[in-house]
């Protein structure tokens, strides 16, 4: 996938992690009233109750804005919206929906002007045995907590020394603990056929799923969580015409 800018270059053996057994898990977020009578998977209805929304400085690009995630804290599904995330790094998609498993939805238009919807699968979303035991060194490994913290919108943030594996330069990032994966963002860097983010959010082979950057200050890129909260969004799906791709 063509990408605007990479944060960080990984080597192939930094793949993801877990949280020390020390951390205390977040509570759940609960689903509001509207969910019950909104959320209707099987009609390809999609209804997200809260919404991320980071700021950002593409130093390369030379660019700045907000990017607007929509988040359904229940199942962990994330929506992609083109006017308020990806922009004209979508093509022509309309929204893309992630969920925790590894499958996204895309929708939008075809070069005929027809509604189409196209489903893929991450692989990554589930290593193997032994990629997981090498997750978990190298996160330890590279990804070391300082004794700063802080809460971020009533979750617990803590300040991390990242060290890069192929120079061993150091820069410090904030990471928050949350009660919902972030792999559907995270992910997204994976799909063959998707969209570009203003700046990158390739973390997945480096990150747990449960924690979620929350601010980067690099040569490269300003990245900094601005609110997350109540923001009701419906995705609807119903009118796009599914199209198989190859495998």
């Amino acid at each position: 996938m063509k990408r605007y800018i990479s944060i960080f270059t990984l080597s192939a053996c930094l793949l993801g992690a877990v949280l020390p057994a020390s951390a205390q898990a977040p509570k759940k977020i609960p689903a509001d009233k509207q969910r019950i009578t909104l959320w209707k998977p099987d009609k390809g209805q999609y209804y997200f109750s809260h919404a991320l929304v980071f700021d950002y400085q593409n130093k390369a690009d030379k660019t700045a804005g907000t990017i607007k995630i929509h988040l359904d804290p229940v199942t962990g599904a994330m929506c992609f919206v083109k006017e308020t995330s990806f922009g004209q790094g979508g093509k022509s998609f309309d929204f893309v929906i992630g969920f925790p498993d590894g499958k996204y939805i895309f929708c939008g238009t075809d070069e005929d002007g027809k509604k189409v919807r196209i489903n893929e699968v991450v692989k990554e979303f589930k290593p193997d045995a032994d990629t997981k035991k090498q997750q978990q060194d190298d996160f330890k490994t590279y990804v070391v907590p300082t004794e700063n913290k802080r809460e971020e919108f009533g979750l617990a943030s803590t300040e991390y020394d990242l060290t890069y594996a192929t120079s061993g330069s150091q820069e410090k990032i904030w990471l928050i603990h949350t009660p919902f994966s972030v792999y559907p963002l995270y992910g997204l860097e994976f799909v063959e056929s998707a969209v570009s983010l203003p700046v990158s959010f390739d973390y997945m082979n480096l990150l747990p799923s449960d924690l979620l950057l929350s601010e980067i200050n690099s040569k490269d890129v300003v990245l900094k969580l601005k609110s997350f909260g109540k923001d009701p969004y419906t995705a609807n799906a119903k009118g796009y015409t599914v199209l198989k791709v190859n495998d």
